[in-house]
């Protein structure tokens, strides 16, 4: 059924190249006001409506140009007797990302009131550039993930370049509705600005390069000055001693806590003149962490004369912190800060544990997957808003327990099947296009499938990924047989054999690796090991016993061959990794997973048991210690109390050092060379542990 009666896809077709902005505009006559008023709409990359000059809402639904979405929206509210204006601004980013895969430039809209199609996108629309956006590959990446920042010039608002009637193009007209809510657009986030004075640039480069290098002097180290604030906040040049001329004025702005959503900014400047907005997650630098390992966390906003409202619902961050830079003699702040937006979600379910720490573990825990949560699953709202496998399952379990919701893991489970590539892995991001994967996260997200069967009950969803689930399988099968009943580690270009990040686990980022080095890797046969398992129950669920018992046989025979290649008698306890009849690494990651995929012998199980706990192996990672977890509480009347003191001992450590979500890994801001997340989906797992063990 079609989605569209009449609407047309639509484009600008002298604007398709790379990071663009196009307005288009309609206009629609009502007699009375409507009973219900409501628009459909799709676009790639991102949209924002606004009717009759009003924002009404942004945040096309991640998809690919074979699986495409609409948003349904309500616009009753914004509509009028007589004449409506309709603008929407669509940003097309036109190069793939970690958050984005490339589709065809195209806008199509439908209003409808009271069922009858009042205006719908088509050649009569008009279309021309916003040139107060920068296009083009000039301006700089946040990340390699996120994708590209902004440069917005409020001089040029109002210009019309290259008016015209919209071109019709061609893309498909099987849209589906979205499938999970829209987020939640929130008034303004209260802030407060505790630092603020000049500053002097030491540096070229981009905005963010600019700031992190800048030479601040404060003028006042405040306990926080309030925003909004109808009166404003004043910052002005005045020298606090000889020497040169400070080339503007700057203020940092304290959120209270992790945040994530639009920035705004209501501004007063003499003149036109610059603004640079860096944001981040906290002030180990003194400052913003504008700028780190090539990364670009700043945008540039040119302010007009006067009085500047200025919000971008095309581009939305994760902070805590902002930090204006503002090249003028004075201004006065009114508000510099956020509109939240989040995904909205039902209270938390009471946690199931009465201790006060594990209490506030868990609300900090419900906190971090709801900042993780946008158009799909995110691993973290600052650096990246990537939707991987092994992140989103941890998201995904923890959020069955606290907010008994499916419609959302079924969604983003949908978007990473259709990532399937030629080689039978999944990208590494969905929906991405990106040079290399990770094996492993494929073999993880047959577990994911088979845990939200197991939540949903949604047999229908899981006999329609199946297909995909097998050729993952069949891949890591074929593999094996090569090999002798184990797989080697991938050595293709293409190929990441990341596990976790520690050392000797990493892996090398799209590394070929010769025959002859090529290792047999505990970690990535476990993996492989639980998802054969994993799909072997969901054959099971699914009536397919001649399927269930050849995933079960297959789960089986490489559990024999993990034991008997990897196990080390003298230490009692996995190697990770074995060539060439050599045996060498030792982790608490290998050992949990050999456990949890059922590969250790009931005579064994004790003894690695106790090197988990003993602190002799290799520590797992916060994001991994889920696997940890799992293992230890084969043996629940043992080791139940060691698990709740370890998640007291690690997750209360970000607490006491103020976290207000929990991070990438425990060495925080300062991990992966600066540029250590705070923000992190994975490191939501006490939620889970405290349900299924502590429930009662």
């Amino acid at each position: 059924m079609k989605s569209f009666s009449e609407a047309k896809w639509i484009w600008h077709n002298s604007y398709r190249g790379t990071n663009v902005y196009v307005n288009f505009e309609d206009e629609f006559t009502l007699g009375d006001a409507p009973s219900a008023c409501s628009i459909k709409i799709s676009c790639d990359r991102n949209y924002a409506l606004y009717i009759n000059g009003g924002f009404v809402d942004s945040g096309q639904y991640s998809d690919y140009e074979d699986l495409k979405y609409y948003d349904e929206l309500d616009i009753t509210p914004h509509v009028k007797p007589g004449k409506n204006t309709l603008l929407a601004v669509v940003y097309y980013q036109g190069v793939s990302c970690s958050t984005y895969r490339r589709g065809e430039p195209g806008l199509i809209f439908e209003v409808s009131a009271d069922g009858e199609v009042v205006c719908a996108s088509s050649e009569r629309t008009v279309a021309y550039k916003n040139s107060a956006f920068a296009d083009g590959d000039q301006i700089e990446w946040v990340s390699g993930q996120l994708g590209i920042g902004f440069h917005y010039d409020a001089t040029r608002e109002g210009e019309r370049t290259g008016e015209k009637p919209a071109d019709i193009v061609e893309k498909t007209m099987d849209i589906r509705p979205r499938p999970i809510e829209k987020l939640t657009v929130d008034p303004h986030a209260k802030a407060s600005i505790i630092n603020k004075g000049v500053f002097f640039d030491t540096a070229a480069g981009t905005p963010a390069q600019k700031m992190q290098a800048a030479a601040l002097a404060t003028q006042y180290l405040c306990g926080g000055e309030g925003l909004p604030s109808d009166e404003g906040v004043a910052l002005s040049k005045e020298p606090t001693a000889a020497g040169p001329e400070p080339d503007g004025v700057f203020a940092i702005v304290d959120l209270g806590e992790e945040n994530t959503g639009f920035i705004s900014l209501d501004i007063d400047v003499p003149c036109d003149c610059d603004i640079y907005i860096g944001w981040g997650e906290h002030l180990a630098d003194l400052r913003v962490r504008s700028f780190v390992g090539g990364r670009n966390f700043a945008v540039k906003y040119r302010a007009r004369a006067g009085r500047n409202r200025f919000e971008n619902p095309l581009f939305r961050c994760g902070l805590r912190y902002l930090q204006l830079h503002i090249y003028a003699e004075r201004c006065t702040i009114y508000y510099a800060g956020i509109r939240p937006t989040l995904y909205p979600l039902p209270e938390p379910a009471k946690p199931p544990v009465d201790d006060y720490l594990h209490r506030k573990i868990y609300e900090v825990s419900c906190r971090t997957l709801l900042l993780c949560m946008h158009e799909h699953y995110e691993d973290c709202p600052w650096r990246e808003q990537a939707l991987y496998t092994m992140d989103s399952r941890n998201q995904m379990l923890c959020g069955y327990y606290a907010y008994g919701e499916t419609k959302f893991p079924r969604a983003s489970l949908e978007l990473m099947a259709h990532s399937i590539r030629d080689d039978n892995m999944l990208e590494l991001c969905s929906p991405a296009e990106v040079a290399i994967t990770i094996p492993s996260f494929s073999a993880i997200f047959m577990v994911q499938l088979q845990e939200y069967l197991d939540f949903s009950g949604d047999t229908d969803f899981a006999m329609q990924t199946l297909p995909v689930a097998e050729r993952i399988a069949g891949e890591f099968i074929r593999r094996a047989e090569n090999e002798g009943g184990l797989i080697k580690c991938f050595g293709e270009q293409k190929y990441w054999n990341f596990y976790e990040w520690q050392s000797g686990l990493a892996g090398t980022i799209g590394g070929f690796v010769p025959e002859e080095e090529r290792t047999y890797d505990a970690p990535l046969n476990a993996f492989v090991s639980l998802g054969l398992r994993s799909l072997s129950k969901i054959c099971g669920k699914l009536g397919l016993a001649e399927k269930e018992k050849y995933y079960r046989d297959m789960h089986e025979k490489l559990n024999q061959a993990i034991d008997a290649a990897f196990f080390d008698d003298d230490r009692g306890c996995y190697a990770s990794f074995l060539r060439d009849g050599k045996k060498w690494h030792y982790s608490e990651l290998t050992n949990s997973l050999v456990v949890c995929a059922g590969a250790v012998p009931d005579e064994r199980l004790e003894s690695v048991l106790a090197a988990l706990a003993g602190g002799q192996l290799l520590t797992v990672t916060l994001s991994h210690s889920i696997f940890k977890y799992d293992a230890l509480m084969q043996n629940r009347e043992k080791y139940a109390q060691f698990v709740l003191d370890s998640i007291a001992e690690l997750w209360g450590k970000m607490l006491y050092s103020g976290a207000t979500s929990f991070w990438e890994t425990i060495d925080g801001e300062s991990a992966f060379a600066n540029a250590g997340s705070l923000c992190h989906g994975w490191s939501a797992i006490p939620i889970y542990i405290y349900f299924k063990y502590f429930g009662g």
